[in-house]
């Protein structure tokens, strides 16, 4: 992710960044609301940090969201599907709640990535090991579910809204 804000149970950081071929895949982005305060490359070409507090600032244009994969994640995935204009990523987690409630009645596309994703450092170096789970991309309308499925990530696609 691009930034939890949080630490996980062991005190360690659980920030993570989105790999940069994942973001030159998906295309030009307007805004990251989750992006770290210091970024070895950018996800988008505005961002907002722990600082500005991505839930609460005014969203616009095409977000790239990679948001904390813990307690936040909701109020980032609701403020995304009311914004309905950009790709999500997260844990492949489609038997949830938060899913049914967040994902499946607002999302346009979904794409079920094959293999998981090593995710960077905030130095931009290269975790030791792939991401524990599987990952989804989750695309909030019409022109982000096209771009998702024609974007050469390699996974099932599931168009959800025509």
């Amino acid at each position: 992710m691009d930034t939890s804000f949080e630490k996980n149970r062991n005190n360690t950081t659980t920030n993570w960044l989105t790999p940069p071929e994942i973001i030159k895949a998906l295309g030009r982005f307007d805004l990251d609301p989750c992006s770290p305060v210091k970024r070895p490359w950018d996800t988008a070409q505005f961002h907002y940090n722990v600082k500005d507090n991505g839930i609460k600032c005014k969203w616009f244009g095409r977000v790239w969201l990679n948001p904390p994969y813990g307690k936040l994640m909701p109020a980032f995935l609701k403020k995304m599907a009311k914004h309905n204009n950009g790709i999500a990523l997260t844990f492949n987690r489609a038997e949830t709640i938060q899913f049914a409630e967040l994902v499946w009645p607002y999302a346009s596309g979904v794409l079920f990535k094959t293999g998981r994703i090593r995710f960077h450092k905030p130095d931009g170096s290269i975790g030791a090991s792939a991401a524990g789970c599987g990952s989804v991309f989750i695309a909030y309308g019409k022109q982000n579910a096209l771009i998702l499925k024609n974007s050469g990530i390699p996974g099932i696609y599931i168009q959800l809204k025509p």
